[in-house]
């Protein structure tokens, strides 16, 4: 009967609004106080109970609700709970007055604070996602308009403080005396003020004028600023970064503008300007449609100069890159890849990049290709470009047509099942595979030494003028092979027999100085090849088992796999016929395992990788001598996942005698029979690398929205996020060559990493590597970066070489404000 009598009261309640003027009943009604009113309210403009409602309000309060007939107000006290469509409202005293359709609310005195400047239960009301606080809030259900008296509000990771806030509409706030900040201390360590503020949700706040405080002191005004309210891409202008250079003077970095065109591509433009004349402009659109295709077109350009334009020495750097790329699935069985760039020589150098200034090859491709459902079939076409930066040399492939034929077995008929090998005959065993190649090719060489003879596509040429040489040719290669892989017991035998076609036409100018001066004559020359190939290979595994059962040891296991094959070719076709090839190629495979005893019944056991270690050597009978090859082994291993070790070497069969003070020639003479030992090592590497870090303290968010799928943040406007939870992460490797076989040569070096979080918000990073062979230390670098809350700090310095330089920096944490930072940089080079 108790939890029935609120509704019995409420009920009691709509009777006396409907018929107060006509009975006289009380003015008021109250509840138990010791009861929570709950109800919900279902109200229409026709009705004369509440005017300009026409949906459900539910309301609830712990203490008590009161009603005035004569002024039609009701006050809910005591934790007043209000739900009105996308709109909730929380507050310890709401008032509401039904003739208005409007609600106050407030909070109360707290008697537990003696001062009386504190207030319990202050009204907060989420509308959208969205959630404001103040001292006392009014809002009408009919007009959507509400005011907050001062208001705290939080949106998208900022928060608005305003002595006054007036919501105008669904979506727009007016803020007086606005505070925003995306610091969520209860004292900001930064904000922006401003006397007025317009709030459009999920859009922009504009202010007029702004002035930024940090620590309480202002140390910047605007007569006006724009600051995005809502997540992800916003159009807008990029503020730049300031810096300074002692050889081109100030700069002002980055500064343009960001188009946010759609949800599905963007633009952005931005500029580099320095007060002694040099400048760089920037350019990137984008575009993505998930699932159906995705690209862009970014370039640059700079024009640096060093110098007055009376200085003798005045110098002027200009620099250009462009790139395009795009990718799509066009249907499930095709697609197309492009990914250009187009760049001069010195457009990685003018950077303190040192991913860039270390590259020195650009390769660019396009590819279109297309399979057939159900098919073996597939196709391609191709274009690409590789271009060197050390020496401008460049080669192109225009274009490139493909077609390949995978295996399939042409015996094999009906709708038989072949899920069991072993039943099929040895026709049905026998695959077919096939592939043709068309390409056009051309090669530019720039040549700048007097009197080298180069060498372009494996003809040599002498040139004593810096020009370009040019080389094209077209090719069709083809190929088609047949094979068997029968099992005969336990050892896998696999016959084949395939043949390879060739024919190309090359162009080549070839320079002629009979005349006195140089002159390049064009000539044209046809080739052919066809050859046969015939094989059989062999192979199987076997295995060794230990079993100690003793200190956590189950089982040691030795897997060997042997393999041997023979090869013979012989050309068939072609004007120039190639000596017959018949070759043998022997290998072994050694993989040694461990297994461990379960910690706890039911438990896998656990499987560790000791050593792979693998050695191969071939003989060539038709080779008049040194008919073996030299001996190749590699091994690998890792040590607790911590620790990896790799390597190889070679040995040769054959001895090797002086013949000049610098000319060693091997000979057809067995070691063993000449020194009376198996072979000579020529050459050996190794390898040690490990990884350590310790254990995170937190776990990143690596949920993506939907629109970042679509298209991404802009490289230039978001920073990396430092992890300051690692506590400690360490990167070693030492590398290790030698070249045994005169003219002997060594190499080593050692590089590492390491970064330490000294406390929750200071980390450093050091990371270089040393030249043992020619005591040259490796560009180091040392990172320092401290975590000053919604702030973050970055010093960088590279001390040594060519790429030496220093940035200091400080900027915004928030995504939204990381244009916002101070830069100090410089580099013995000046570039930026």
């Amino acid at each position: 009967m108790l939890q029935r009598l609120p509704v019995i009261l409420i009920l009691l309640f709509f009777s006396t609004v409907a018929h107060a003027q006509v009975n006289g009943f009380a003015d008021t009604v109250k509840a138990p106080s010791d009861s929570v009113t709950a109800d919900t309210l279902v109200a229409s403009r026709d009705s004369g109970a509440v005017s300009g409602v026409d949906t459900v309000i539910t309301y609830t309060c712990s203490d008590s609700i009161v009603f005035s007939i004569s002024t039609k107000i009701m006050s809910m006290y005591r934790k007043g709970d209000i739900k009105y469509q996308k709109m909730g409202l929380q507050a310890e005293r709401i008032d509401i007055d039904w003739d208005t359709s409007t609600l106050t609310a407030f909070g109360a005195e707290d008697s537990a604070d003696t001062s009386g400047k504190h207030r319990r239960g202050l009204p907060v009301m989420k509308d959208g996602g969205e959630v404001y606080k103040g001292e006392e809030l009014k809002y009408n259900f009919r007009s959507k308009r509400g005011s907050i008296r001062v208001a705290d509000t939080e949106m998208d990771q900022g928060f608005y403080h305003g002595e006054q806030l007036k919501k105008m509409s669904q979506d727009v706030l007016f803020v007086a005396d606005g505070r925003y900040t995306t610091c969520d201390s209860s004292s900001p360590h930064y904000y922006f003020f401003s006397p007025k503020m317009k709030v459009t949700l999920q859009d922009k706040v504009i202010a007029e004028p702004i002035y930024m405080y940090i620590a309480d002191v202002p140390v910047f005004w605007f007569p006006v600023a724009v600051f995005p309210s809502k997540g992800g891409r916003r159009s807008g202008i990029i503020p730049p970064a300031i810096a300074e250079d002692a050889t081109h003077g100030r700069i002002l970095r980055h500064m343009g503008y960001y188009w946010a065109i759609s949800d599905y591509m963007d633009w952005s433009m931005r500029t580099d300007l320095y007060t002694k004349g040099s400048w760089a402009l920037f350019s990137d659109y984008r575009y993505s449609l998930r699932y159906k295709f995705s690209g862009g077109l970014s370039g640059q350009y700079r024009k640096m100069i060093e110098g007055e334009s009376s200085d003798a020495g005045r110098k002027k750097n200009v620099s250009y890159n462009v790139r395009a790329s795009h990718r799509q699935e066009i249907n499930p069985t095709m697609r197309f890849d492009v990914d250009f760039t187009f760049a001069s020589n010195n457009s990685f150098q003018n950077t303190i990049d040192l991913n860039q200034a270390l590259r020195q090859e650009i390769y660019s491709n396009a590819t279109i290709s297309k399979s057939w459902e159900g098919t073996p079939n597939s196709m391609s076409v191709n274009v690409s470009r590789r271009q060197n930066l050390i020496n401008g040399n460049v080669s192109e492939v225009l274009p490139s047509i493909s077609f390949n034929h995978s295996q399939s077995y042409p015996f094999r008929f009906g709708k038989k099942s072949y899920e069991d090998l072993s039943a099929l005959a040895w026709h049905e065993m026998i695959g077919v595979s096939y592939s043709a190649n068309l390409s056009n090719g051309r090669s530019k060489i720039k040549e700048s030494v007097k009197g080298v003879r180069v060498s372009i596509d494996g003809i040599d040429t002498t040139t004593t003028v810096d020009e370009f040489a040019a080389s094209q040719n077209q090719r069709l290669t083809q190929g088609l092979s047949f094979n068997i892989a029968p099992k005969i017991g336990y050892v896998t035998v696999a016959p084949s027999l395939s043949y390879r076609d060739e024919r190309s036409v090359n162009y080549r100018d070839d320079p002629d100085t009979s005349g006195g001066d140089v002159v390049f004559r064009h000539s044209r020359a046809w080739y052919r090849y066809g050859a046969v190939t015939a094989g059989i290979s062999a192979s199987t595994k076997l295995y060794g088992m230990l079993q100690p059962n003793m200190l956590g040891v189950q089982a040691f296991r030795h897997t060997l796999t042997p393999t041997l094959s023979l090869s013979y070719s012989q050309q068939v076709v072609g004007e120039s016929p190639a000596p017959k090839q018949m070759v043998m190629n022997f290998g072994v495979g050694n993989n040694f395992e461990m297994k461990l005893q379960p910690v706890s019944e039911g438990e896998e056991p656990k499987k560790i990788q000791l050593l792979n270690l693998s050695a191969g050597l071939s003989y060539n009978f038709s080779a008049d001598s040194l008919n073996f090859s030299p001996i190749g082994i590699s091994y690998r291993t890792n040590i607790a996942n911590a620790f990896d070790i790799a390597g190889g070497a070679g040995f040769d069969l054959y001895k090797l005698e002086q013949r000049s003070p610098n000319n060693y020639q091997r000979v057809n003479k067995f070691l063993l029979t000449e020194e009376g030992r198996l072979a000579r090592m020529t050459n050996f590497s190794v390898s040690l690398s490990s990884m350590l870090s310790g254990e995170s303290s937190s776990e990143k968010d690596t949920t993506e929205s939907d629109e970042e799928e679509n298209v991404s943040t802009m490289w230039y406007g978001k920073e990396e996020e430092l992890d300051f939870s690692i506590p400690w992460r360490l990167q070693l490797s030492w590398d290790y060559s030698e070249n045994k076989a005169p003219p002997k040569s060594r190499s080593s070096s050692m590089r590492g990493s390491a970064e330490i979080s000294l406390t929750k918000n200071w980390k450093v990073s050091l990371s270089g590597g040393y030249d043992i062979m020619n005591r040259e230390i490796l560009v180091p670098q040392i990172v320092i970066s401290r975590d000053l809350h919604c702030w973050v700090m970055n010093f960088s310095w590279v001390p040594i070489g060519q790429w030496r330089h220093y940035q200091f920096q400080i900027r915004l944490k928030a995504p939204q404000l990381q244009d916002i930072k101070i830069t100090k940089q410089g580099s013995s080079r000046g570039i930026y």
